[in-house]
């Protein structure tokens, strides 16, 4: 595998699995991410809240209802009262009856970690605005395994942005304005100024300026998102350098 530096500098496409490969298996769990490692992803990313007992776990939305057999928030909700649910209701696009899998428990962030580390890179997305002791929990588990320099942090708030960075300045951060706004040229100026060096613009809004930009502050893009090859291949020849994909296996058979 590649890491963050290599691929930074990587003259080809950077395939990201959104979620793992998260459109033929269930989203954001351990066998989407096999999936996605078994189609020659670069990176993973997957989405961290806080449980109730300030454990970071796998999930994207607020709630744990649309992917799982359970009901609530994640941050009022314990590990173990997490652990008893099926996570593997949602997959193809849609919400089935029935579960893929007969037992499918949300992954604990050091769970993908012991897993997954150094066989892939990872875009790990800070969800639901993690307080100061889920930062610190966080940032310990990242260095814990070695993440410098095959994993960065990506955050939307400014002020969850700092306090990971004073916390811990060596961490690498990918700094996501609101989507509309994050191909504008004063998103990437700011991003650029607080040093970092991935980017995510939103397919609606990329175009080859957005492109020509990056290149111009040495900002290496990873497109939010496509899963169609001849979409993904106009994104590319517009300049895009890297591509989010919910369909990890179509993507790479076609790009890579």
């Amino acid at each position: 595998m590649m890491d963050l530096d290599e691929l930074f500098n990587y003259s080809g496409t950077v395939l990201t699995a959104h979620r793992g490969a998260s459109f033929e298996f269930p989203e954001n769990t351990i066998p989407a991410f096999e999936a996605a490692i078994k189609a020659h992803t670069h990176f993973i990313e997957f989405d961290l809240y806080v449980s109730k007992d300030g454990v970071p776990v796998v999930l994207h939305d607020k709630t744990i209802d649309r992917t799982s057999n359970g009901s609530g928030r994640p941050e009022e909700l314990t590990l173990t009262e997490l652990k008893s649910y099926n996570y593997s209701y949602f997959h193809h696009g849609e919400r089935h009856d029935e579960p893929m899998y007969e037992v499918c428990e949300i992954p604990t962030f050091e769970e993908v970690l012991q897993k997954f580390s150094g066989k892939v890179c990872m875009n790990i997305q800070l969800n639901g605005k993690p307080d100061e002791n889920g930062i610190k929990e966080i940032c310990r588990l990242y260095k814990k395994y070695n993440m410098e320099k095959t994993g960065y942090l990506t955050i939307a708030w400014q002020d969850t942005f700092q306090a990971t960075r004073d916390y811990a300045s060596d961490i690498e951060i990918c700094f996501t304005p609101p989507m509309r706004e994050r191909a504008t040229p004063e998103s990437l100026a700011l991003c650029k100024s607080l040093n970092c060096r991935y980017v995510q613009p939103v397919r609606a809004y990329f175009s080859a300026e957005t492109a020509e930009l990056c290149q111009k502050l040495n900002l290496r893009d990873n497109i939010f998102y496509s899963d169609d090859p001849a979409e993904a291949q106009g994104l590319i020849a517009m300049g895009a350098k890297g591509i989010m994909t919910n369909k990890i296996e179509l993507l790479s058979k076609a790009l890579l």
